[in-house]
C-alpha cells in the first residue's frame, strides 16, 4: 500500500505534467479573477496614466497593466480591483516617438518558458519596434520599420507582427536583426490583426477597405492567402469567432461585416446599430463580442447566437465623451480594460453585466442599439452555414397625413415642387 506521503508527492505541483499544471495555473487565475471582477461590478476601476494612452495589454500573471503613451513611453500600473485601487510601479522609454502598439511577448508549451518574466513588444511612430525587459528597463532588441507602426500582435514569446502606416505587414523575430516575412499587398494603414484558429493564418484589417489573410509561413506575395473586395469603408478593428469559421470586422460608418472563413470575396452579413464607428473589438465568447466605439461607449453583440441571432444587444460600459482607443480582455477572461482620450485613460470592467446580456438575462435593453426606425438589426445572407436566431422582419413605414414617413412629401407639396421646376 502507498504512503499516504508519497501519494501526496505525486499530486504535488511539481510532479504534475506540464499540461496537468498548466490547466491547474489557469484553473485558478480563473477563479481569482472571477472574486476580483465581483468588486468592479457595479463601479469600474478608472486608473490615470500620465500622458495620453493609444493602447493596453494585462500582464499574463500579475495584475499589472501596461500602457502606450503619446510621449512613447510605457507606463506599468499595477492594480487591486478589491480595493478599487492602482499605483505606477514604472515608466519604460521604449521610444522617442508616440508608442501606438504594446503586447507582451508570453512563452510556449514548456512550464520553464512560462515561469520567465514576458517581455513587451511595442511599435511607434517613429518608424521603430523594440522588446524591452519589464523588469530591468533595458532594450533587448530593436529594427527600424518602413513606416510608423500602427498595430501589433505577439505570436509566440520570440515572433511578432507589425502592421505600419502605408499597408506594410512584417514579422519579426527577436533572435534575427532583419525582418522574418514581409507583405506589402495593402494600400492604407493596417488597424488590427487576428489570428485563425491553424495559428499559422493571419488575418488582417486596413484603411484601404480590404480585409487580407496571410499565410505566415511564406513571405512576398506567396503569402497572401485571400483579399476581400474593396468596400466603401474602412475596416478599423476585427477578431474571429464561431470556432474559427466567422471574422467579424468593425467599420468606420458603424455596420460590423461578417466574412465566412475561406470565402473572403465578400461579406456574408452585417450587423446594424452602432451610430457611430467601431474602433476596436474582442472576444468574449464563440457567439459574443464587445465593441468600442467612437461615442465612448462599449456594446455587447451576438454572433450567430440560437437564440439571440445576429444583433447589439446594449451597452456595458460608459467610458465618457471621447473615442475608445482600444479594449482588451484580462488572461482570466473575468474582466476588461477600455481606453480613451480623456483621464481616467483608462478603466478596468467586470464583463458581468456582459455574459448577462448574452445570456438573455437583460431584458428591455435592445434601445440601446440606437438602430435606424425601418432598418433590421443584421444583413443575415442565406447561404450562411452558422445557426441563426430568428430573423427580425423590418418594419413596415407607416403613412400618416397622406405621406410615407421618411421616404417623400404630400401630393400638394410635389405639386408645388413641379411647379416650381417647371417655371425655371
Amino acid at each position: 500500500t502507498e504512503h499516504p506521503r508519497c501519494a501526496q508527492r505525486l499530486l504535488s505541483p511539481r510532479s504534475r505534467s506540464p499540461a496537468h499544471a498548466r490547466a491547474h495555473r489557469q484553473a485558478r487565475t480563473r477563479r481569482a479573477g472571477a472574486m476580483a471582477a465581483s468588486a468592479i461590478e457595479d463601479e469600474p476601476l478608472s486608473l490615470s496614466t500620465t500622458q495620453h494612452t493609444f493602447d493596453a495589454q494585462f500582464h499574463p500573471r500579475e495584475p499589472l497593466l501596461a500602457a502606450a503613451t503619446i510621449t512613447g513611453a510605457v507606463e506599468l500600473h499595477r492594480f487591486d480591483l478589491s480595493e478599487k485601487t492602482s499605483e505606477l510601479v514604472r515608466s519604460l522609454e521604449c521610444h522617442k516617438g508616440s508608442c501606438r502598439a504594446a503586447r507582451f511577448l508570453v512563452g510556449g508549451s514548456s512550464g520553464s518558458k512560462e515561469a520567465a518574466a514576458p517581455r513587451l513588444a511595442t511599435a511607434s511612430a517613429s518608424c521603430f519596434t523594440a522588446v524591452t525587459d519589464i523588469e530591468s528597463g533595458k532594450k533587448l532588441w530593436k529594427a527600424k520599420l518602413r513606416a510608423a507602426g500602427n498595430t501589433l500582435i505577439a505570436l509566440d514569446e520570440q515572433r511578432f507582427v507589425v502592421g505600419d502606416d502605408d499597408g506594410g505587414v512584417t514579422l519579426y523575430d527577436v533572435r534575427q536583426k532583419k525582418a522574418a516575412v514581409c507583405y506589402e499587398e495593402n494600400s492604407d494603414f493596417i488597424s488590427d490583426f487576428a489570428r485563425g484558429k491553424d495559428e499559422h493564418t493571419l488575418c488582417a484589417t486596413s484603411g484601404d477597405g480590404t480585409l487580407a489573410v496571410y499565410d505566415l509561413r511564406k513571405s512576398g506575395t506567396k503569402g497572401l492567402v485571400a483579399m476581400s473586395d474593396f468596400q466603401d469603408d474602412e475596416y478599423l478593428s476585427l477578431d474571429i469567432v464561431r470556432n474559427g469559421t466567422k471574422v467579424v470586422c468593425g467599420s468606420q460608418t458603424g455596420p460590423l461585416a461578417i466574412f465566412s472563413w475561406g470565402d473572403f470575396g465578400d461579406l456574408k452579413d452585417r450587423v446594424r446599430g452602432h451610430p457611430m464607428s467601431v474602433d476596436a473589438l474582442i472576444k468574449i465568447s464563440e457567439d459574443g463580442i464587445l465593441t468600442g466605439s467612437s461615442d465612448g461607449k462599449v456594446r455587447v453583440v451576438s454572433i450567430y447566437s440560437k437564440e439571440l441571432g445576429n444583433a447589439v444587444l446594449g451597452i456595458c460600459a460608459d467610458h465618457g465623451e471621447y473615442p475608445i482607443e482600444q479594449l482588451t480582455l484580462s488572461p482570466c477572461q473575468e474582466f476588461f480594460a477600455s481606453v480613451s482620450h480623456e483621464q481616467p485613460a483608462v478603466r478596468i470592467w467586470s464583463l458581468g453585466m456582459a455574459r448577462r446580456f448574452l445570456a438573455g438575462e437583460v431584458p428591455g435593453q435592445a434601445g440601446a442599439k440606437e438602430q435606424d426606425e425601418g432598418e433590421p438589426d443584421s444583413d443575415d445572407s442565406d447561404d450562411s452555414d452558422a445557426p441563426k436566431g430568428k430573423k427580425k422582419q423590418p418594419k413596415k413605414k407607416r403613412k400618416k397625413g397622406g405621406a410615407i414617413v421618411g421616404s417623400g412629401k404630400t401630393h400638394a407639396q410635389r405639386q408645388a415642387a413641379s411647379s416650381f421646376f417647371s417655371g425655371l
